[in-house]
Protein backbone atom coordinates (compact mmCIF):
# COMPACT_ATOMS: atom_id res chain seq x y z
CA UNK A 1 0.00 0.00 0.00
CA UNK A 2 1.41 3.55 -0.61
CA UNK A 3 1.69 5.96 2.30
CA UNK A 4 0.03 9.23 1.22
CA UNK A 5 -0.48 12.66 2.93
CA UNK A 6 -3.96 11.46 3.97
CA UNK A 7 -2.73 8.01 6.02
CA UNK A 8 -0.02 10.12 8.10
CA UNK A 9 -3.09 12.75 9.24
CA UNK A 10 -4.81 9.51 10.43
CA UNK A 11 -2.06 8.11 12.20
CA UNK A 12 -1.12 11.53 13.74
CA UNK A 13 -4.83 12.20 14.64
CA UNK A 14 -5.45 8.64 15.91
CA UNK A 15 -2.42 7.97 18.04
CA UNK A 16 -2.98 11.32 19.65
CA UNK A 17 -6.66 10.60 20.63
CA UNK A 18 -5.55 7.57 22.07
CA UNK A 19 -3.89 9.36 24.42
CA UNK A 20 -6.33 11.68 25.37
CA UNK A 21 -9.21 9.04 25.79
CA UNK A 22 -7.43 6.72 27.42
CA UNK A 23 -8.17 5.04 30.50
CA UNK A 24 -7.12 6.45 33.52
CA UNK A 25 -8.78 7.45 36.79
CA UNK A 26 -9.10 10.97 37.93
CA UNK A 27 -9.46 12.93 40.80
CA UNK A 28 -11.63 16.06 40.60
CA UNK A 29 -11.24 18.71 38.31
CA UNK A 30 -10.56 21.96 39.55
CA UNK A 31 -11.42 25.29 37.37
CA UNK A 32 -10.84 29.02 37.77
CA UNK A 33 -12.49 31.92 36.19
CA UNK A 34 -9.91 34.66 34.64
CA UNK A 35 -10.29 37.56 32.32
CA UNK A 36 -9.61 41.03 31.45
CA UNK A 37 -10.90 44.30 29.64
CA UNK A 38 -8.50 46.66 27.83
CA UNK A 39 -10.00 50.21 26.48
CA UNK A 40 -8.48 52.97 24.43
CA UNK A 41 -8.97 56.46 23.31
CA UNK A 42 -6.92 57.33 19.58
CA UNK A 43 -6.90 60.95 18.21
CA UNK A 44 -6.08 59.21 14.35
CA UNK A 45 -5.08 61.64 11.41
CA UNK A 46 -5.02 59.80 8.02
CA UNK A 47 -4.62 62.59 5.91
CA UNK A 48 -7.87 63.52 4.98
CA UNK A 49 -10.40 62.46 8.23
CA UNK A 50 -8.82 62.73 11.35
CA UNK A 51 -11.20 62.21 14.91
CA UNK A 52 -11.04 60.75 18.69
CA UNK A 53 -12.23 57.65 18.76
CA UNK A 54 -12.97 55.02 21.98
CA UNK A 55 -12.18 51.80 21.40
CA UNK A 56 -11.33 48.26 22.44
CA UNK A 57 -7.98 47.26 22.11
CA UNK A 58 -7.57 44.50 19.53
CA UNK A 59 -3.43 44.15 20.59
CA UNK A 60 -5.00 42.46 23.37
CA UNK A 61 -8.82 42.71 23.43
CA UNK A 62 -11.40 42.20 26.01
CA UNK A 63 -12.09 38.88 26.93
CA UNK A 64 -12.74 36.16 29.70
CA UNK A 65 -11.63 32.20 30.42
CA UNK A 66 -12.92 29.44 32.66
CA UNK A 67 -9.67 26.90 32.68
CA UNK A 68 -9.24 23.73 35.15
CA UNK A 69 -7.57 20.70 35.34
CA UNK A 70 -7.21 17.55 37.22
CA UNK A 71 -4.42 14.78 38.29
CA UNK A 72 -4.78 11.30 36.76
CA UNK A 73 -2.80 8.41 37.61
CA UNK A 74 0.58 7.94 36.20
CA UNK A 75 1.52 11.27 36.93
CA UNK A 76 -0.42 12.71 34.17
CA UNK A 77 -2.89 15.57 34.13
CA UNK A 78 -5.91 16.32 32.45
CA UNK A 79 -7.18 19.72 31.26
CA UNK A 80 -9.29 22.18 29.49
CA UNK A 81 -9.72 25.68 28.47
CA UNK A 82 -12.59 27.84 27.20
CA UNK A 83 -12.07 31.74 26.25
CA UNK A 84 -13.53 33.93 24.43
CA UNK A 85 -13.67 37.55 23.40
CA UNK A 86 -16.31 40.30 23.76
CA UNK A 87 -15.18 43.73 22.39
CA UNK A 88 -17.06 47.16 22.12
CA UNK A 89 -15.97 49.06 18.95
CA UNK A 90 -12.50 46.85 17.81
CA UNK A 91 -9.73 49.11 17.23
CA UNK A 92 -9.06 47.08 13.90
CA UNK A 93 -12.58 47.54 12.46
CA UNK A 94 -12.85 51.48 13.08
CA UNK A 95 -12.35 53.02 9.47
CA UNK A 96 -11.82 56.71 8.59
CA UNK A 97 -15.11 57.79 8.11
CA UNK A 98 -16.02 56.43 11.80
CA UNK A 99 -13.44 58.69 13.77
CA UNK A 100 -16.86 61.37 14.03
CA UNK A 101 -19.35 58.98 14.39
CA UNK A 102 -21.00 56.77 17.53
CA UNK A 103 -18.58 53.69 16.53
CA UNK A 104 -18.22 51.26 14.18
CA UNK A 105 -20.62 51.23 11.11
CA UNK A 106 -21.45 54.56 12.48
CA UNK A 107 -23.60 53.19 15.43
CA UNK A 108 -23.30 52.39 19.26
CA UNK A 109 -22.92 48.30 19.75
CA UNK A 110 -22.96 47.45 15.78
CA UNK A 111 -19.16 46.61 16.30
CA UNK A 112 -19.31 44.54 18.98
CA UNK A 113 -17.37 41.14 18.47
CA UNK A 114 -18.02 38.05 20.27
CA UNK A 115 -15.96 35.32 19.37
CA UNK A 116 -14.96 31.83 20.78
CA UNK A 117 -10.94 32.00 20.86
CA UNK A 118 -10.13 28.59 22.76
CA UNK A 119 -12.50 25.63 23.37
CA UNK A 120 -10.07 22.62 24.17
CA UNK A 121 -9.46 19.54 26.22
CA UNK A 122 -5.70 17.96 26.67
CA UNK A 123 -3.71 15.70 28.27
CA UNK A 124 -0.25 16.08 29.58
CA UNK A 125 2.84 13.70 31.41
CA UNK A 126 5.79 13.36 31.08
CA UNK A 127 5.74 12.37 26.99
CA UNK A 128 4.59 15.91 26.11
CA UNK A 129 0.89 17.43 25.71
CA UNK A 130 -1.59 16.99 23.52
CA UNK A 131 -4.28 19.48 22.98
CA UNK A 132 -7.77 19.04 21.46
CA UNK A 133 -10.20 21.68 19.75
CA UNK A 134 -9.64 25.29 19.21
CA UNK A 135 -6.61 27.16 20.29
CA UNK A 136 -3.25 28.19 18.85
CA UNK A 137 -1.20 26.06 16.22
CA UNK A 138 2.29 25.25 16.48
CA UNK A 139 3.35 28.18 14.51
CA UNK A 140 1.28 30.96 16.42
CA UNK A 141 3.89 33.39 18.11
CA UNK A 142 6.66 32.53 16.28
CA UNK A 143 6.74 36.48 14.82
CA UNK A 144 6.00 37.57 18.49
CA UNK A 145 8.52 36.92 21.05
CA UNK A 146 8.93 39.79 22.69
CA UNK A 147 10.92 40.96 26.12
CA UNK A 148 10.05 44.58 25.96
CA UNK A 149 7.30 44.89 28.49
CA UNK A 150 5.10 47.10 26.00
CA UNK A 151 3.69 43.99 24.37
CA UNK A 152 -0.17 45.75 25.70
CA UNK A 153 0.16 48.22 23.07
CA UNK A 154 3.18 47.33 20.99
CA UNK A 155 4.44 44.15 18.86
CA UNK A 156 4.94 42.97 15.89
CA UNK A 157 1.61 42.80 14.63
CA UNK A 158 -0.09 45.52 16.18
CA UNK A 159 0.08 47.78 12.72
CA UNK A 160 -3.17 45.72 11.99
CA UNK A 161 -4.78 45.10 15.97
CA UNK A 162 -4.85 49.24 16.34
CA UNK A 163 -5.60 50.83 12.26
CA UNK A 164 -6.26 47.67 10.57
CA UNK A 165 -9.11 49.32 8.81
CA UNK A 166 -7.86 52.90 8.38
CA UNK A 167 -6.92 54.29 4.58
CA UNK A 168 -3.69 55.91 3.91
CA UNK A 169 -5.49 58.74 2.80
CA UNK A 170 -7.49 58.20 -0.20
CA UNK A 171 -5.38 55.01 -1.71
CA UNK A 172 -7.89 52.92 -1.23
CA UNK A 173 -5.42 50.62 0.70
CA UNK A 174 -6.23 49.46 4.63
CA UNK A 175 -3.45 49.35 6.94
CA UNK A 176 -4.71 45.45 7.00
CA UNK A 177 -4.45 45.22 3.68
CA UNK A 178 -0.64 46.20 3.32
CA UNK A 179 0.77 44.86 6.76
CA UNK A 180 1.08 41.65 8.04
CA UNK A 181 3.67 39.58 10.86
CA UNK A 182 2.92 36.41 8.95
CA UNK A 183 2.88 34.95 12.12
CA UNK A 184 1.45 31.22 11.53
CA UNK A 185 -2.10 30.68 10.88
CA UNK A 186 -3.21 31.70 14.14
CA UNK A 187 -5.65 30.17 16.28
CA UNK A 188 -7.75 27.29 14.33
CA UNK A 189 -9.77 23.65 15.09
CA UNK A 190 -6.57 21.62 15.64
CA UNK A 191 -4.95 18.86 17.36
CA UNK A 192 -1.47 19.78 18.91
CA UNK A 193 1.46 18.28 20.23
CA UNK A 194 4.21 19.97 22.62
CA UNK A 195 7.54 18.40 23.92
CA UNK A 196 10.28 19.94 25.96
CA UNK A 197 14.30 19.00 26.33
CA UNK A 198 15.83 20.97 28.49
CA UNK A 199 15.77 24.42 27.23
CA UNK A 200 14.05 23.74 23.81
CA UNK A 201 10.60 23.20 23.06
CA UNK A 202 8.82 21.90 20.03
CA UNK A 203 5.21 22.09 18.60
CA UNK A 204 3.35 20.33 15.81
CA UNK A 205 -0.21 20.22 14.83
CA UNK A 206 -2.83 19.65 11.95
CA UNK A 207 -5.67 21.69 11.82
CA UNK A 208 -8.80 21.57 9.86
CA UNK A 209 -7.99 21.79 5.85
CA UNK A 210 -5.27 19.57 6.22
CA UNK A 211 -3.38 22.67 8.04
CA UNK A 212 0.07 21.86 8.95
CA UNK A 213 2.37 23.67 11.81
CA UNK A 214 5.81 23.29 13.23
CA UNK A 215 7.75 25.34 15.82
CA UNK A 216 10.47 25.24 18.31
CA UNK A 217 11.64 27.75 20.89
CA UNK A 218 14.99 28.22 22.67
CA UNK A 219 14.52 30.15 25.64
CA UNK A 220 16.94 30.57 28.64
CA UNK A 221 16.54 33.69 31.41
CA UNK A 222 17.72 36.45 29.14
CA UNK A 223 16.95 35.20 25.80
CA UNK A 224 14.08 33.85 23.63
CA UNK A 225 14.26 32.77 20.29
CA UNK A 226 10.96 30.90 18.32
CA UNK A 227 11.08 29.42 14.80
CA UNK A 228 7.99 28.50 12.52
CA UNK A 229 6.66 27.12 9.64
CA UNK A 230 3.37 26.61 8.29
CA UNK A 231 1.18 25.26 5.39
CA UNK A 232 -2.15 26.51 4.39
CA UNK A 233 -3.10 23.11 2.84
CA UNK A 234 -6.80 23.14 1.40
CA UNK A 235 -8.28 25.53 3.62
CA UNK A 236 -6.89 28.85 2.46
CA UNK A 237 -4.86 30.35 -0.81
CA UNK A 238 -2.79 26.70 -0.20
CA UNK A 239 0.39 28.53 0.38
CA UNK A 240 3.70 28.21 3.26
CA UNK A 241 5.22 30.50 5.34
CA UNK A 242 8.04 31.06 7.96
CA UNK A 243 8.69 33.43 10.93
CA UNK A 244 11.01 33.56 13.36
CA UNK A 245 12.02 36.07 16.31
CA UNK A 246 13.85 36.85 18.96
CA UNK A 247 14.34 38.53 22.06
CA UNK A 248 17.31 39.33 24.34
CA UNK A 249 17.08 41.25 27.75
CA UNK A 250 20.43 42.36 30.25
CA UNK A 251 20.29 42.79 33.94
CA UNK A 252 20.11 46.21 33.81
CA UNK A 253 16.45 46.41 31.48
CA UNK A 254 17.76 46.90 28.30
CA UNK A 255 16.16 45.25 25.88
CA UNK A 256 16.23 44.11 22.06
CA UNK A 257 13.92 42.51 20.05
CA UNK A 258 13.60 41.42 16.31
CA UNK A 259 11.35 39.40 13.80
CA UNK A 260 11.49 38.34 10.38
CA UNK A 261 8.75 36.46 8.51
CA UNK A 262 6.93 35.40 4.85
CA UNK A 263 5.15 33.41 2.59
CA UNK A 264 5.28 32.19 -1.01
CA UNK A 265 1.68 34.09 -2.04
CA UNK A 266 1.85 36.36 -4.65
CA UNK A 267 5.20 38.54 -5.45
CA UNK A 268 6.63 36.68 -1.95
CA UNK A 269 5.79 39.02 0.65
CA UNK A 270 8.22 39.63 3.67
CA UNK A 271 7.87 41.59 7.08
CA UNK A 272 10.97 42.79 9.45
CA UNK A 273 10.42 44.32 12.34
CA UNK A 274 13.58 45.71 15.16
CA UNK A 275 12.22 47.05 18.68
CA UNK A 276 14.62 48.60 21.38
CA UNK A 277 13.12 48.99 24.76
CA UNK A 278 14.36 49.56 28.49
CA UNK A 279 12.47 48.42 31.26
CA UNK A 280 13.21 51.18 34.85
CA UNK A 281 10.66 50.13 37.78
CA UNK A 282 7.44 49.59 36.69
CA UNK A 283 7.82 51.38 33.26
CA UNK A 284 8.91 49.95 30.35
CA UNK A 285 9.47 52.27 27.13
CA UNK A 286 10.47 50.95 23.87
CA UNK A 287 10.58 52.38 20.06
CA UNK A 288 9.97 50.52 16.87
CA UNK A 289 10.30 49.73 13.62
CA UNK A 290 8.92 47.17 10.87
CA UNK A 291 8.07 47.24 6.98
CA UNK A 292 6.09 44.60 4.75
CA UNK A 293 6.85 44.54 0.98
CA UNK A 294 5.18 43.27 -1.59
CA UNK A 295 1.81 42.05 0.11
CA UNK A 296 -0.34 44.18 -1.22
CA UNK A 297 -0.10 47.65 -3.33
CA UNK A 298 3.27 49.33 -2.39
CA UNK A 299 5.48 48.77 0.97
CA UNK A 300 4.02 49.82 3.88
CA UNK A 301 5.85 50.67 7.42
CA UNK A 302 5.58 51.91 10.64
CA UNK A 303 7.37 53.54 13.40
CA UNK A 304 6.05 54.16 17.24
CA UNK A 305 7.20 55.10 20.50
CA UNK A 306 5.16 53.14 23.70
CA UNK A 307 5.21 53.95 27.90
CA UNK A 308 3.35 51.15 29.50
CA UNK A 309 3.06 51.60 33.38
CA UNK A 310 2.25 48.86 35.67
CA UNK A 311 0.29 50.24 38.14
CA UNK A 312 -0.02 46.86 40.14
CA UNK A 313 -0.75 43.62 39.88
CA UNK A 314 -2.57 43.15 36.09
CA UNK A 315 -2.99 46.48 36.19
CA UNK A 316 -1.72 48.74 33.36
CA UNK A 317 -1.91 52.06 31.58
CA UNK A 318 0.00 53.22 28.46
CA UNK A 319 0.46 55.64 25.99
CA UNK A 320 1.92 55.56 22.33
CA UNK A 321 2.54 57.64 19.49
CA UNK A 322 2.27 55.44 16.04
CA UNK A 323 2.74 56.76 12.27
CA UNK A 324 2.03 54.44 9.31
CA UNK A 325 3.54 54.80 6.16
CA UNK A 326 2.61 53.28 2.17
CA UNK A 327 4.71 54.18 -0.36
CA UNK A 328 4.12 54.71 -4.52
CA UNK A 329 0.88 55.04 -4.21
CA UNK A 330 -1.62 56.91 -5.84
CA UNK A 331 -3.43 59.22 -2.79
CA UNK A 332 -1.61 57.27 0.05
CA UNK A 333 -0.85 59.50 3.35
CA UNK A 334 1.18 58.84 6.09
CA UNK A 335 -1.48 57.52 9.34
CA UNK A 336 -0.70 59.29 12.73
CA UNK A 337 -2.06 57.65 16.16
CA UNK A 338 -1.88 59.45 19.46
CA UNK A 339 -3.34 56.40 22.39
CA UNK A 340 -3.68 55.76 25.88
CA UNK A 341 -5.18 53.98 27.47
CA UNK A 342 -5.57 50.70 30.46
CA UNK A 343 -5.95 47.06 31.09
CA UNK A 344 -7.11 45.48 33.97
CA UNK A 345 -6.97 41.74 34.44
CA UNK A 346 -9.17 39.47 36.81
Amino acid sequence: MKLTKKHVNSVIILAASSLIWSPYGAQAVEFSLAGQVNRLIMNVDNGEEDGIVHADNSVSGTRWSIQGSGDLDNDMMVGFLYETQLQSNPSNQVEASELDSDGVNGDVGSGDEFSTRHSNIWLKGDFGKVTMGQGSGAADGSAEVDKSGTTVIQYSGASGDLLGSMEYGTSGVTVGAARSNFDGLGRNDNIRYDAAYNDLTFAGSLGNGDKIELSARYAINNLEIKVGLWDEGDSGGEDSGYAVSASWENERGLNLTGAYGGDDGTGDPTNIYLKAGFKDGNSAYAVDWSETQDLGPGDAGSVSLAWVLNLMQGVQTYVSYRVESLDDVTGEDDISAIIGGARVKF
